[in-house]
């Protein structure tokens, strides 16, 4: 692998632990944030985050062919950035807009993940995308294992409203990365 070619590879696995400790994140501690900051149920939420990246899917597929997956993953990480900010100031009052962030953050994520795993496939051989696969994947799910550890933890020590800037400082991490 060239040396360009494998700053990238790192810089864009690097760029996976941290969204993937942003959404995993919200996702896994969002129905105990629902329940004591918001003081509403999780389900629905949860259920709009998924389908809006569902329905997402396809359209973000087309535009990244158009306009390059790197640029797609920007756009998705700037709309997680704004679901996870705007998240951050969520009161008991403002049920409604729980939906809203979930629904931007579903997109968001759905824009990530269709361009992600593709772009490290591309740096690869073909006799080498199951090695790659397996790297990707390695990040990915070690990020998953530890988010939940990590938030839960600032979630104790500063209270459960810390769950959405926790989310928003991973999702700025992985922004800067991005642009290394």
């Amino acid at each position: 692998m060239p040396k360009d070619v494998k700053k990238s590879f790192i810089l864009i696995l690097l760029s996976v632990v941290f969204w993937y400790m942003a959404y995993n994140a919200a996702t896994s501690k969002f129905s105990v944030y629902a329940s004591t900051v918001l003081d509403t149920g999780f389900t629905m939420p949860l259920m709009i985050a998924q389908g809006a990246a569902i329905i997402s899917y396809i359209p973000i597929g087309i535009l990244s062919s158009k306009f390059g997956r790197k640029k797609l993953v920007v756009v998705g990480v700037a709309i997680l950035f704004a679901a996870f900010l705007l998240g951050s100031f969520l009161t008991d009052k403002s049920a409604l807009l729980v939906w809203v962030v979930m629904a931007l953050a579903g997109i968001g994520w759905a824009t990530i993940n269709v361009n992600s795993y593709p772009m490290i496939v591309e740096m690869s051989k073909s006799s080498d995308i199951g090695k790659y696969t397996g790297i990707y994947y390695t990040a990915s799910m070690s990020a998953q294992i530890i988010t939940p550890v990590l938030s839960g933890i600032f979630m104790d020590k500063i209270g459960f409203a810390a769950l959405f800037p926790y989310c928003t400082i991973f999702t700025v991490l992985a922004f800067l990365v991005t642009f290394s």
